[in-house]
């Protein structure tokens, strides 16, 4: 394991240090919320990914993208941006951020900061952060994980989404046609 592979571990522990510790620091209590199963599902996708993926190891027929210095260090680059966004987006959504789909007591939808740009920016920080990461590791199943978390964000964001527009109505209505959900202008 060479520095750029303990740095962009490092990356990633702090990262995860920080959601958590937040996390704890700003809960709240719910208006209503959907069940914990599908962060359970979204964990367990995650783990048993990972545990596929760790046991298969790297593998030279996998490799696609060369690994070179300047390759880890786009890949490094692309994955502080990505969790610097998905960090932005989880300041301004203060107290009202939470590990499942659900409506906070005194719920506000907020538009500020990153929520100006994109209506699930966590997610698309999140994504970003991990197609960094794809691009440091250079194999192809790297890639696949990021294309699986697309499809599992893309679940969760329907259920945090239909509650949203249970809540504001009309409101939410409007932001969704002003503000796309993933990527700025486009999706």
């Amino acid at each position: 394991m060479g520095i750029t592979d303990l740095v962009l571990a490092g990356i990633w522990i702090v990262f995860w240090a920080y959601w958590f510790v937040t996390a704890f620091l700003m809960r709240s209590s719910y208006k209503r919320m959907q069940s914990s199963g599908s962060v359970l599902l979204l964990i367990i996708l995650v783990v048993a990914i990972w545990s596929i993926v760790m046991e298969l190891g790297p593998s030279p027929a996998m490799h696609f993208i060369p690994k070179n210095t300047g390759t880890e260090l786009a890949g490094l680059s692309i994955t502080i941006l990505g969790l610097a966004v998905a960090i932005w987006a989880r300041v301004h959504l203060g107290r009202y951020w939470s590990a499942r789909p659900g409506i906070k007591q005194d719920h506000q939808l907020i538009r500020t900061g990153p929520y100006r740009l994109v209506r699930n920016p966590i997610y698309t920080g999140l994504l970003i952060g991990y197609a960094g990461t794809a691009i440091f590791i250079g194999e192809l199943w790297a890639f696949i994980i990021v294309i699986l978390l697309f499809i599992a964000f893309l679940g969760k964001i329907r259920a945090e989404e239909k509650f949203l527009l249970e809540e504001f109505g009309d409101v939410y209505e409007e932001y969704r046609r002003e503000v796309k959900s993933l990527i700025p202008f486009l999706v």
